[in-house]
């Protein structure tokens, strides 16, 4: 990439929906940027909002995570635009991380698993288990912990589409023995260059806990889950929380080894 600025594009699939995700990813990469001594460049492009698509000459794409339904926009502008796109950056081999709904949309139209709704909604800061070695994990724990805010989920994965297209799946849900029922695929590396994740490894520490403590956050959660789980929220939102760790090396891993590829 020699001396230019390293030109990263990042997709922004919130579709103006208020959210932390945008401003996190700017934090990470920029703190990134500074400690690892290398010039970057963002531009934002409003994916959903105007179905805007950036051209192949960026040298890293993140695609965020966002709100509804990963299915029923299947035939929509920037949905079609959107997985045309994938499929671009998927046989040119482009370095691209894609985070909790683009996840969904690019298992959905590779099908590479049945994307549906869970049982209930799932939120708060939870386990993530690995199943392979890999340098996106480089300095986390064989299980680490992470945000997940998701209705939708992956199961049943399609082991010939999956063999087919050379990808792996890296880590499933957390585990639940007394709970008789399948867990959700949490991270696919669907090229040598090309990963996804069902969670936010974005998330911020201090921006949570402000967050979470937002009286509309509070309330929402209070009333559609309980107060037991607010709390049990914040108790992972402590000085010592474990997504420190994953916020700190998860995306700064991918980033690494997107210039050094």
């Amino acid at each position: 990439m020699g001396a230019n600025p390293i030109r990263i594009a990042v997709l922004d699939m919130y579709e103006g929906v208020p959210n932390l995700g945008m401003r996190c990813i700017h934090n990470i990469i920029q703190d990134w940027s500074q400690t690892r001594g290398k010039a970057t460049t963002i531009t934002v492009y409003n994916t959903r909002g105007n179905a805007e698509i950036p051209d192949e000459n960026f040298d890293i794409y993140i695609s965020s995570g966002g709100p509804g339904s990963p299915i029923e926009t299947a035939h929509e502008v920037w949905d079609i635009a959107f997985t045309k796109w994938l499929e671009k950056m998927f046989f040119q081999q482009k370095p691209v991380f894609l985070i909790c709904h683009s996840f969904q949309l690019a298992c959905r139209h590779f099908d590479l698993g049945t994307v549906c709704l869970r049982k209930s909604k799932q939120i708060g800061i939870l386990p993530v288990h690995t199943l392979l070695e890999d340098d996106l994990f480089k300095e986390l724990q064989e299980t680490f912990y992470a945000l997940e805010s998701r209705s939708y989920q992956i199961i049943a994965p399609n082991d010939e589409k999956i063999g087919k297209m050379g990808a792996q799946i890296l880590a499933l849900e957390k585990m639940r023995p007394a709970i008789a029922l399948e867990r959700a695929i949490m991270a696919i590396k669907f090229s040598e260059n090309m990963y996804g994740v069902q969670f936010h490894p974005e998330a911020d520490l201090e921006e949570l806990r402000i967050y979470f403590n937002e009286p509309s956050t509070k309330e929402t959660v209070i009333n559609e889950f309980s107060i037991e789980k607010w709390n049990r929220i914040m108790d992972h939102l402590d000085q010592n929380s474990p997504i420190i760790n994953t916020h700190k090396h998860l995306i700064p891993n991918f980033l690494d080894k997107a210039i050094a590829g």
